[in-house]
């Protein structure tokens, strides 16, 4: 949880997409002065304190892809595409108690 405070020791490593399980909504979160901004991201639970966000750092844009079945809730499958590079699908995962996600918010920013 609180991935604003461990961003920057993460973003050290330059990943181009990274999947954080516990991650607060969107909303909440401020990344610290000098914190490298995601230039995509999504997010998904239904508890804003902790969900499964998905974050790109690099050209990527995500999109849900029709196939989720909200059954599911942390198994997202995501379409992954930049220009000029090859598109492909991505399933982020947190491998979690079921019981700690009751009905889902889904959020995309661009």
């Amino acid at each position: 949880m609180a991935f604003r405070n461990k961003a920057s020791s993460i973003l050290s490593l330059k990943p181009d997409i990274l999947i954080v399980p516990e991650c607060e909504h969107l909303e909440k979160l401020i990344f610290k002065p000098n914190s490298q901004i995601p230039t995509d991201s999504f997010w998904y639970g239904s508890n804003k304190n902790k969900g499964l966000g998905v974050f790109s750092y690099s050209h990527y844009k995500f999109k849900l892809l029709d196939c989720h079945n909200s059954s599911f809730k942390n198994i997202l499958p995501l379409s992954v595409s930049a220009p000029g590079c090859l598109d492909f699908n991505l399933f982020a995962v947190w491998a979690n108690n079921p019981e700690d996600i009751d009905g889902a918010y889904i959020t995309q920013v661009w």
